[in-house]
């Protein structure tokens, strides 16, 4: 009974229900149907951790799909400790180029490509986690993250120079977290009209 229900579910109700579910989960139902298989093969929500038991391989061969079939991608989560720059570059790149709204990096050990992120006009949240961001400059200017609402910073290493220009450029941000960020002694939100959430877990002293 079960077989058969899944059997004559439309198409178009198949891809809704898997958006719905993670990366992963995706993965299990495509083995139901090809109608299953094709509809996780599109999936808008991609998530990959990439360490030295995962074959980078199969990383790239499914972004590549992405590229040249110009899938859309809607969200993009990467945990990674040994990923190489080109490669990051390479897949963040693929993603900006199918309009990805929601990005995360988690935990990479070499140099995040952030001038790539920051000339992402499609970006509505951005999650960095764990990355290091101290020896990057920043000028006013090059950030276009004018449609950016959510921006959270987790264990980062950065500085206020570098936090406050990055701010500037997204005006329109609703919600900023900030947790345990190395190399700062203030906050100021200037001109940030908008926000409306604020969490900061930290040992900052001055936040206005």
């Amino acid at each position: 009974m079960e077989t058969a229900t899944i059997e004559v579910l439309p198409d178009c109700l198949i891809r809704k229900i898997v958006s719905y579910l993670s990366f992963k989960e995706a993965a299990k139902m495509s083995i139901l149907s090809k109608t299953w298989l094709q509809a996780w093969l599109t999936h808008p929500n991609l998530e990959f951790t990439v360490d030295y038991h995962h074959d980078m391989k199969v990383v790239d061969k499914v972004m590549e799909r992405y590229r040249d079939r110009k899938i859309p991608i809607e969200k993009f989560e990467l945990s990674s400790d040994s990923s190489s720059r080109e490669d990051i570059e390479k897949w963040l790149g693929i993603a900006l180029q199918n309009g990805v709204k929601d990005c995360r990096f988690h935990g990479l050990a070499c140099p995040l490509p952030i001038f790539i992120i920051l000339a992402a006009k499609s970006l509505k949240e951005l999650v960095l986690t764990r990355c290091n961001l101290k020896s990057v400059s920043l000028s006013r200017g090059v950030a276009n993250l004018f449609y950016l609402e959510k921006l959270s910073l987790s264990s980062i290493y950065l500085n206020e120079d570098m936090l406050q220009t990055l701010l500037t450029n997204c005006p329109l941000i609703v919600s900023f977290v900030i947790d345990s960020c190395y190399g700062l002694d203030k906050i100021e939100l200037r001109n940030l009209q908008k926000i409306r959430i604020l969490y900061s877990v930290s040992s900052l002293k001055n936040i206005h």
